[in-house]
Protein backbone atom coordinates (compact mmCIF):
# COMPACT_ATOMS: atom_id res chain seq x y z
CA UNK A 1 0.00 0.00 0.00
CA UNK A 2 1.22 3.13 -0.94
CA UNK A 3 0.97 6.23 1.88
CA UNK A 4 -0.75 9.15 0.93
CA UNK A 5 0.97 10.92 4.00
CA UNK A 6 3.90 13.76 3.59
CA UNK A 7 6.83 11.67 3.97
CA UNK A 8 10.55 12.52 4.29
CA UNK A 9 12.85 10.33 2.33
CA UNK A 10 16.43 9.87 2.55
CA UNK A 11 18.81 11.85 0.41
CA UNK A 12 20.72 9.35 -0.62
CA UNK A 13 19.07 6.87 -3.10
CA UNK A 14 18.16 3.19 -1.89
CA UNK A 15 20.21 0.83 -4.56
CA UNK A 16 18.49 -2.43 -5.98
CA UNK A 17 21.07 -4.52 -7.65
CA UNK A 18 18.90 -7.72 -8.83
CA UNK A 19 20.25 -9.67 -12.47
CA UNK A 20 16.54 -9.96 -13.46
CA UNK A 21 14.99 -7.30 -14.77
CA UNK A 22 11.41 -7.62 -14.20
CA UNK A 23 12.16 -7.81 -10.91
CA UNK A 24 14.58 -4.88 -10.21
CA UNK A 25 11.90 -3.32 -11.88
CA UNK A 26 8.97 -3.79 -9.88
CA UNK A 27 11.20 -2.92 -6.82
CA UNK A 28 12.58 0.09 -7.89
CA UNK A 29 8.86 0.99 -9.11
CA UNK A 30 7.36 -0.07 -5.27
CA UNK A 31 10.38 2.24 -4.27
CA UNK A 32 9.81 5.60 -6.57
CA UNK A 33 6.02 4.92 -5.64
CA UNK A 34 6.85 5.31 -1.75
CA UNK A 35 9.18 8.76 -2.97
CA UNK A 36 12.31 6.80 -2.47
CA UNK A 37 15.08 7.80 -4.95
CA UNK A 38 16.91 4.55 -6.50
CA UNK A 39 19.60 3.99 -8.39
CA UNK A 40 20.05 -0.37 -9.82
CA UNK A 41 22.29 -2.30 -10.69
CA UNK A 42 22.39 -6.19 -12.54
CA UNK A 43 25.10 -8.11 -10.73
CA UNK A 44 27.68 -7.48 -7.99
CA UNK A 45 30.45 -5.72 -10.37
CA UNK A 46 27.88 -3.33 -11.42
CA UNK A 47 27.11 -2.34 -7.53
CA UNK A 48 30.32 -1.72 -6.74
CA UNK A 49 30.72 1.57 -9.46
CA UNK A 50 27.09 2.13 -8.34
CA UNK A 51 27.71 2.20 -4.41
CA UNK A 52 30.96 4.48 -4.89
CA UNK A 53 29.42 6.88 -7.11
CA UNK A 54 26.04 7.17 -5.36
CA UNK A 55 26.61 6.46 -2.16
CA UNK A 56 23.04 4.84 -1.44
CA UNK A 57 21.71 4.81 2.28
CA UNK A 58 20.74 1.04 1.61
CA UNK A 59 21.57 -1.83 -0.82
CA UNK A 60 19.00 -4.52 -1.74
CA UNK A 61 21.04 -7.15 -2.71
CA UNK A 62 20.19 -10.44 -5.02
CA UNK A 63 22.20 -13.51 -3.66
CA UNK A 64 22.01 -15.50 -7.24
CA UNK A 65 23.65 -13.47 -9.96
CA UNK A 66 26.30 -13.72 -13.01
CA UNK A 67 29.31 -11.83 -13.06
CA UNK A 68 29.69 -11.17 -8.99
CA UNK A 69 27.07 -12.95 -6.80
CA UNK A 70 25.78 -10.86 -3.65
CA UNK A 71 27.80 -12.52 -1.25
CA UNK A 72 30.81 -11.42 -3.48
CA UNK A 73 29.64 -8.14 -3.39
CA UNK A 74 28.50 -7.46 0.66
CA UNK A 75 31.79 -8.55 1.45
CA UNK A 76 33.53 -5.84 -0.82
CA UNK A 77 31.15 -3.92 0.50
CA UNK A 78 32.35 -4.54 3.87
CA UNK A 79 36.33 -4.49 2.96
CA UNK A 80 35.71 -1.02 1.49
CA UNK A 81 37.96 1.28 3.29
CA UNK A 82 35.86 4.25 3.13
CA UNK A 83 33.79 3.39 6.54
CA UNK A 84 30.65 5.07 5.59
CA UNK A 85 30.31 2.67 2.22
CA UNK A 86 32.01 -0.35 4.51
CA UNK A 87 28.95 0.27 6.87
CA UNK A 88 26.28 0.75 4.80
CA UNK A 89 23.09 -1.57 5.21
CA UNK A 90 22.55 -4.29 2.44
CA UNK A 91 19.43 -6.94 3.15
CA UNK A 92 19.43 -9.69 1.09
CA UNK A 93 16.99 -10.51 -1.80
CA UNK A 94 16.52 -14.72 -1.79
CA UNK A 95 15.11 -17.51 -2.21
CA UNK A 96 18.25 -19.69 -1.28
CA UNK A 97 17.34 -21.63 2.07
CA UNK A 98 20.32 -21.24 3.77
CA UNK A 99 19.66 -17.12 3.52
CA UNK A 100 20.23 -16.89 7.39
CA UNK A 101 23.22 -17.89 7.33
CA UNK A 102 24.29 -16.32 4.37
CA UNK A 103 23.34 -12.72 6.08
CA UNK A 104 25.38 -14.05 9.00
CA UNK A 105 28.42 -14.39 7.02
CA UNK A 106 28.08 -11.32 4.95
CA UNK A 107 26.97 -8.99 7.90
CA UNK A 108 23.60 -7.96 6.34
CA UNK A 109 20.77 -6.65 8.09
CA UNK A 110 18.12 -8.26 7.17
CA UNK A 111 16.78 -11.30 4.65
CA UNK A 112 13.77 -11.03 2.13
CA UNK A 113 12.25 -14.17 0.68
CA UNK A 114 11.35 -14.35 -2.68
CA UNK A 115 8.64 -13.61 -4.10
CA UNK A 116 8.71 -10.25 -2.36
CA UNK A 117 5.80 -8.17 -1.86
CA UNK A 118 5.61 -4.26 -1.62
CA UNK A 119 4.87 -4.29 1.71
CA UNK A 120 8.01 -6.15 2.97
CA UNK A 121 9.99 -4.27 0.55
CA UNK A 122 8.57 -0.62 1.81
CA UNK A 123 9.03 -2.51 5.69
CA UNK A 124 12.82 -2.83 5.29
CA UNK A 125 13.43 -0.30 3.41
CA UNK A 126 11.52 2.06 6.26
CA UNK A 127 13.71 0.38 9.13
CA UNK A 128 17.05 0.54 7.69
CA UNK A 129 17.29 3.52 5.35
CA UNK A 130 17.21 6.55 7.54
CA UNK A 131 16.55 10.00 6.42
CA UNK A 132 19.81 11.08 8.27
CA UNK A 133 21.54 8.09 6.92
Amino acid sequence: MVSSRTVTRPGKPVLVVEDHDDTRAMVEMFLELDGYSVVSAAHGRQALDVIERERPCLILLDVMMPVMDGPACARMVRANTDPQIAATPIVLLTAVPNARQIQLEVGAVDVIAKPITFDTVAAAVERHCRVDG
